[in-house]
């Protein structure tokens, strides 16, 4: 019997796949030794050498992702109009 679309057949019921997010262990295993490979000293170096303030923001921007990780395009949402809503109490006295 073929499993239904969008559900797993892990009988203790997880959800489908890793968690959002998560790295697998081969990427973690490249991301160590691509590190290790890159020595950060050298790297300052060539960026001390940049005189033009335009050339070190390139290189800065373009070094960014490999440092902090690409960040994920968002959506923008839609604006709605603010919507206002009183609330009455029944069987309340004002106060004078």
């Amino acid at each position: 019997m073929p499993f239904k679309k969008g559900t797993s057949g892990n009988p203790i019921g997880s959800p489908i796949g890793s968690p959002k997010g998560s790295i697998s262990t081969t990427s973690k295993l490249i991301r160590e030794h691509i590190s290790q490979a890159i020595d950060g000293n050298k790297i300052m170096e060539m960026l001390d050498k940049i005189d033009s303030p335009t050339e070190y923001i390139s290189a800065i921007t373009k070094l960014l992702p490999y440092s902090i990780g690409k960040v994920k395009a968002y959506e923008e949402i839609e604006e709605r109009e603010p919507i206002s809503i009183n609330i009455n109490f029944a069987d309340t006295k004002e106060e004078e």
